[in-house]
């Protein structure tokens, strides 16, 4: 059998010693699998080697996000030391005919009611400013029961029933809060410590029970995107504000959860 010589300008090369097989990726993105003994050698260039562009996935349909300054900073990136929020970076895979962004720079929960406005896909990232204000976490059957009570549970129950009153036929992803700590003693020094007799994993668990009930899946914050060892180096203030990197973990996170109602 004649064997070729190959010549390929390379972008990378999967390959092990010995191995029997391997997968040559050219700098236009093709791809080209041979067995070891299909060559008699490789001749590695210098050029210039260009990933493949991917497009952003087109969603139809109008993205409304609600939340707290940590997803309000998304439309304010000039004044902190951030590129952009987890918002656009979600934007970036997958291409809402429309974003609006109605979260509230130091709001609670109870703030998010009269900012909901008419879309298709909602998502709400709050819990943190609540632990901040120590709004009473309540329970499940707060939210169910429509009890008005004033707790986080029951405060959640008006927000929901906000966005079906717009939108009976809405999509709704439940963000579980970031952890977080310190902020000149706005919170406790560490994430997992209570303030004033409330953990903030609270907030999270009635926020995931709540989503079971309702079937809404959850982009789980608080389980996904840091804990005490690394939030110092994910966020820019002392442990509160998410940077670059910690925008990046929470737009992964958010993606996986929209993947879910998409392929629906």
């Amino acid at each position: 059998m004649k064997k070729s010589f190959l010549t390929i300008i390379l972008c990378a090369v999967a390959s092990v010693a010995m191995a029997q097989s391997f997968t040559v990726y050219e700098n236009d993105g093709k791809t080209h699998g041979f067995n070891d003994d299909e060559v008699d050698s490789i001749v590695f260039s210098t050029g210039k080697a260009q990933a493949p562009s991917v497009e952003p996935r087109k969603v139809k349909g109008r993205w409304c996000s609600l939340g707290t300054s940590i997803s309000w900073l998304n439309d304010h990136t000039d004044s902190y030391p951030i590129t952009k929020g987890y918002q656009t970076r979600v934007m970036e895979k997958l291409q809402f005919t429309d974003f609006k962004n109605k979260a509230v720079n130091g709001g609670t929960l109870s703030s998010t009611t009269s900012e909901i406005v008419l879309a298709d896909y909602y998502t709400i990232e709050h819990g943190i400013n609540d632990w901040g204000h120590s709004t009473p976490v309540g329970t499940l059957e707060d939210y169910i029961k429509n009890k008005k009570n004033g707790t986080f549970a029951a405060i959640y129950r008006q927000v929901i029933d906000r966005i079906f009153i717009r939108n009976p036929k809405a999509r709704v992803i439940l963000c579980t809060p970031r952890k977080a700590y310190g902020f000149n003693g706005y919170l406790p020094d560490h994430w997992y410590d209570p303030y004033n007799g409330i953990y903030l994993e609270d907030y999270a668990k009635l926020i995931r029970e709540i989503a079971a009930y309702e079937s809404f899946p959850v982009a789980d914050f608080f389980a996904e995107c840091g804990g005490q060892r690394q939030l110092s180096y994910l966020s820019y203030d002392s442990a509160l504000h998410p940077n670059d990197a910690g925008f990046q973990i929470m737009a992964n996170v958010l993606i996986q959860a929209f993947e879910k109602i998409l392929a629906e």
